[in-house]
């Protein structure tokens, strides 16, 4: 190879390799444990409302989900749930009744939950993307109901008014759903989605073992930095 065919790659390798050093500088170090770029971490809380069915009865949650975000891709917090509307049970009353307890009122079942919060978030940078939720804790659920004595009867007992018994009875929980999300704002995310209710079965009388098993349909708006 001539001469100058040589001095003038030597020269061209020169002039490359501060480039080439330059991009390999500003290329973060990859690793079997990560790229080793600096992870981005928030947080956020959200009320949450939703829809479902409980022993045949419309019923509506409402409730509070929040916790911290980790790398824009998983949020680790709580949740919780409880139910805000009359849900009758005419078999229950019927039991009460059969027991002898003059009912004021029917009784109402009341529920609520909450536990550990999980969600994985796909596709994080697009305006428009998918996160799939998962609560995992224990609940509790009880009847409530009036009963007293009949002013009308003379027999001279003193009428009670505000009397209430109760059954109750605690329950473990999981609830996996899938969520749309919409950044609305920097600061702000929609969430419109749909989840799966399952719980340890009840012993409560004249009640389904699986009463509070169902769908949830629902909103949640977050607020944080996300």
């Amino acid at each position: 190879m001539p001469f100058r065919n040589l001095f003038a790659l030597l020269l061209l390798a020169l002039v490359a390799t501060p480039n080439f050093a330059q991009d390999t500088t500003d290329a973060p170090m990859r690793t079997l444990l990560g790229d080793g770029r600096k992870q981005h971490n928030g947080g956020w809380g959200a009320p949450t409302a939703h829809y479902t069915r409980i022993l045949d009865h419309d019923a509506l949650l409402v409730g509070a989900r929040g916790g911290w975000l980790i790398d824009h891709r998983v949020t680790i917090g709580f949740a919780g749930h409880g139910l805000v509307t009359n849900v009758p049970n005419t078999a229950y009353d019927q039991h009460l009744i059969d027991r002898g307890v003059q009912l004021r009122r029917r009784s109402s079942l009341y529920m609520g939950y909450g536990g550990l919060f999980i969600e994985p978030i796909i596709a994080y940078r697009s305006p428009v993307h998918v996160s799939l939720p998962i609560i995992i804790g224990a609940g509790g659920v009880t009847y409530g109901y009036n009963h007293g004595y009949d002013p009308a009867d003379h027999t001279g007992a003193p009428e009670r008014m505000d009397d209430r018994d109760w059954d109750a009875q605690a329950f473990f929980v999981v609830e996996p759903g899938i969520e749309l999300e919409l950044n609305v704002i920097r600061l702000v995310r929609l969430g419109i989605g749909v989840s799966y209710r399952y719980t340890s079965d009840l012993e409560l009388p004249e009640t389904p073992k699986d009463a509070l098993h169902g769908i949830n349909a629902g909103v949640s708006i977050k607020v944080g930095c996300f």
